[in-house]
């Protein structure tokens, strides 16, 4: 992330020492962590900034959105899974065989819930600061910003813990001593009553004006509260076991779509023209506040040895297996899986940049492994090393943010909200999800995909050849002999068409023993619109299917596929598809989900066993725990 990050980040860690409470072992066996007692500094708008980016800090780190929250609890589903079979809970939770007692469910919790107790601090002392009321103009915005976006960070807190744990216990004030710390857990559609009222009242506080770092603003809260609905108005688990939907989630619906109107209204955001370029940029730390609508700082900041508790997972867990040289190496724990590769048309650019069935050498050459289980290990792509920064400070964490929100997600909420709401698509929700295809197929984005010609098959090849693209201005073709007949090069296997070509490269034939052999490349005709958009005609029911598979190509491993399927009431229904494909594969194609899943059970996480331990007023364990 860039110099104004670092700060951001040196900040909320100094306020999050000063409202924190020691995280030790004696503290945590004897204190429920949903409520806490904090100390407080409010004496002026420094401090309560300084407050303010403390509710912040509580999740930025390897137990809220550096780590766990986006990959170990958003997997496995049916586009990626965790590899390996060994006892670490962060492979147990993802292959369904966690129990209670396992400590990332605690941490999660325990993080969450610090966010809320700060929140719930600043939105008590903040109105009363005298500055509040009889402060400068630019004193009491400064205040009221902070207002706002501890409302919207309490709010955003329990939803993402409504979402992993369904009722939980609720506190909107702060805890002082001599509170009783034991809260009851409360019902999850009382908490969304909250959360909304939390969020709306963040809105009115929060500045409309495009951030310089990654602070929420007004369009982002909006953009969050339409989320927030959307998971509010879909299937969750009851508490009998069953799967349900509220019977006015439509209510729900109809405030998701007043608020995307009104950021459609005000136009904050675009597309930029290509898919592969914002996650450069993420890498890079060049944030887009124009794609990126909400994201969760992170940033290593001691020395690069060693996990850094404020750093990122992003780009060394779920990217390509890399060995240690001109790039750091990496140490795939997320990969993706073959059916959902497969589920790409050709010609969407999404395809060979998001999922990478590469391995990257030691001298930075990409190469395509040809086993019979290679395909195990095709892993995510967007956060490549080779995207990166290759900082010292970048080895084993890296300074990747989280992406909460992109404006694509946004564009897929809307046509699912109007896809729901007008009981089929109307020509609002088909073009947003065609202003998403439209770039996923690079319309508008410079340059092509190469398509590859045998010319010459040439004499004499004892083996297969070397095949070396080089050239036309784009990133990363890739094109291998497939079979020869005779010595002759009969076929070939283009490994990835790449993009952004704007001439056609060269390709080099080297090795083999023969002689004479010319591929040709050629620039390939990007796609007309009849190809590309969702076509008019569809029932509500074949265009929600479209939108969960397209949900699944443009976002896939940003950390809310498992809970996208859960609010659709799919999770059961997509783990059994996809290990029927992998089946066909190859019957040892290994997908534990299909064997440890279990409905009415894992669609919520258990209550973690430490927090029943002390607050005795939680009186149950969720369903089939």
């Amino acid at each position: 992330m860039r110099v104004i990050s670092k700060n951001f980040i040196w900040m909320v860690l100094a306020a999050g020492s000063l409202l924190a409470l020691s995280s030790c072992k004696k503290t945590l066996e004897t204190k429920a962590y949903s409520y806490f007692t904090s100390d407080n500094f409010f004496s002026n708008t420094d401090e309560a900034n300084m407050a303010t980016l403390g509710v912040y800090g509580a999740v930025s780190n390897f137990s809220g959105y550096g780590w766990y929250v986006p990959m170990v609890l958003d997997n496995d589903n049916d586009i990626s899974q965790i590899s390996g079979n060994s006892v670490d809970s962060w492979r147990v939770i993802p292959h369904y065989l966690g129990i209670p007692e396992t400590d990332i469910y605690y941490s999660t919790w325990s993080v969450l819930y610090q966010g809320i107790d700060r929140a719930n601090v600043v939105i008590e002392k903040i109105p009363q600061m005298a500055l509040f009321t009889s402060g400068t103009d630019a004193q009491k915005a400064l205040l009221n910003r902070n207002l706002g976006e501890a409302k919207f960070l309490r709010g955003f807190y329990y939803s993402e813990l409504v979402r992993l744990w369904g009722d939980v216990p609720f506190k909107t004030t702060s805890s002082k001593a001599g509170d009783n710390l034991k809260g009851t857990l409360t019902d999850r559609y009382v908490i969304y009553d909250q959360i909304i009222k939390d969020m709306k009242e963040a809105v009115d506080l929060l500045p409309a004006a495009v951030p310089t770092d990654e602070r929420i603003n007004k369009w982002g809260a909006k953009a969050m509260l339409a989320r927030v609905c959307l998971f509010a108005g879909g299937y969750s688990l009851a508490t009998d076991g069953t799967m349900k939907r509220p019977a006015n989630y439509k209510d729900y619906y109809t405030i998701a779509q007043t608020q995307i109107n009104d950021i459609m209204a005000a136009n904050p955001y675009k597309l930029n023209a290509s898919y592969p370029q914002v996650f450069i940029n993420q890498c890079k730390h060049n944030m887009e506040f124009t794609e990126s609508i909400f994201q969760i700082a992170l940033y290593t900041v001691a020395d690069p040895a060693g996990d850094q508790p404020n750093s990122s997972r992003f780009g060394f867990w779920n990217a390509p297996q890399t060995a240690k040289g001109i790039y750091s190496s990496t140490n795939l724990r997320e990969a993706t899986v073959r059916p959902f590769y497969e589920s790409y048309q050709a010609g969407d650019f999404r395809k060979d940049f998001a999922v990478a069935r590469y391995t990257v050498a030691a001298d930075g050459s990409r190469t395509y492994p040809t086993s019979s289980t290679a395909d195990q290990n095709w892993a995510p792509g967007k956060w490549s090393r080779e995207y990166q920064t290759n900082s010292v400070t970048e080895q084993t964490s890296t300074d990747i943010n989280c992406v909460v929100m992109r404006y694509s997600d946004l564009l897929l909420m809307r046509a699912e909200v109007e896809n729901e709401l007008n009981e089929g698509p109307n020509t609002t929700a088909l073009d947003a999800i065609n202003q998403v295809r439209r770039r996923a197929y690079g319309l508008d984005m410079a340059g092509s995909a190469i398509s590859f010609t045998i010319t010459n098959g040439g004499t004499g090849y004892t083996s297969n050849p070397t095949l070396q693209v080089s050239g036309g201005g784009g990133n990363y073709a890739a094109v291998a002999v497939a079979t020869r007949s005779g010595n002759r090069i009969t076929a070939l296997t283009v490994n990835n068409p790449g993009y952004g070509y704007t001439s056609a490269p060269t390709v080099t034939v080297t090795g083999g023993g023969g002689t004479g052999a010319v591929i040709t490349a050629s620039l390939v005709a990007k796609p007309t619109t009849d190809l590309v958009y969702i076509p008019t005609g569809l029932t509500k029911q074949q265009f929600l299917d479209t939108l969960v598979s397209e949900r699944a190509k443009e976002l896939c491993f940003e950390g809310m596929r498992r809970s996208d399927l859960i609010r659709w009431n799919l999770l059961g229904t997509k783990i059994a598809d996809t290990y029927a494909k992998t089946q066909a594969i190859r019957t040892t194609y290994p997908y534990p989900a299909y064997t440890n899943f279990k409905p009415g059970k894992h669609e919520l996480f258990p209550y973690p066993q430490n927090e029943k331990d002390v607050n005795s007023s939680i009186t149950r364990q969720n369903p089939g725990w």
